[in-house]
């Protein structure tokens, strides 16, 4: 994809912003969106780093997922879905199908929970479902402790879990 700015060089830097209702994307090359920056047309105050700096992403804000590869890992390593590489993925800076974040979790994880503090997706639910959500995990938490209380032989620990879970099985 060619940069949307001067049509010359290939867009490397992919940049989207609502403020006030107002939505401003760019697909642009290092040296336009660094000029369009310095005017003042991206808000810099929301911006993780500099362009200057930017070089071909490889430094700043996806470190972990360009860093260099771990000889330990295999060497043609692909998503079974969309045939995306490790080296796609530092390449685009994008992965490829939602499956790729399960083929590459490990080269991923670091970058993912830099950028979003997690690597687990706890965003906004319905109340209804996340009570659900909850009350299902806490039993699946119940009935593991249960089972360990039983192969321990601590009997009364296991009585005292098997009515919670009852309880809260009634509650459904």
């Amino acid at each position: 994809m060619l940069c949307e700015k001067c049509n010359k060089k290939e867009a490397s830097v992919f940049y989207e912003e609502t403020i006030n209702g107002a939505h401003k994307s760019y697909s642009l090359c290092t040296d336009c969106a660094a000029e369009l920056q310095q005017q003042g047309g991206m808000s810099a105050g929301h911006f993780p780093f500099s362009f200057p700096s930017l070089g071909l992403l490889s430094n700043n804000l996806f470190g972990g997922l360009f860093a260099p590869v771990d000889s330990s890992l295999p060497k043609k390593k692909a998503c079974s879905a969309c045939g995306a590489t490790v080296s796609d993925l530092r390449r685009n800076g994008r992965v490829g199908c939602p499956e790729c974040y399960t083929t590459f979790f490990d080269e991923l994880r670091d970058t993912i929970r830099s950028i979003h503090g997690n690597v687990k997706h706890v965003g906004r639910a319905p109340s209804q479902f996340k009570q659900r959500r909850e009350k299902s995990d806490r039993l699946a938490t119940l009935r593991n402790q249960l089972q360990d209380a039983v192969a321990k032989e601590n009997f009364e620990l296991a009585a005292t879990l098997r009515d919670e879970i009852r309880s809260l099985e009634g509650n459904q």
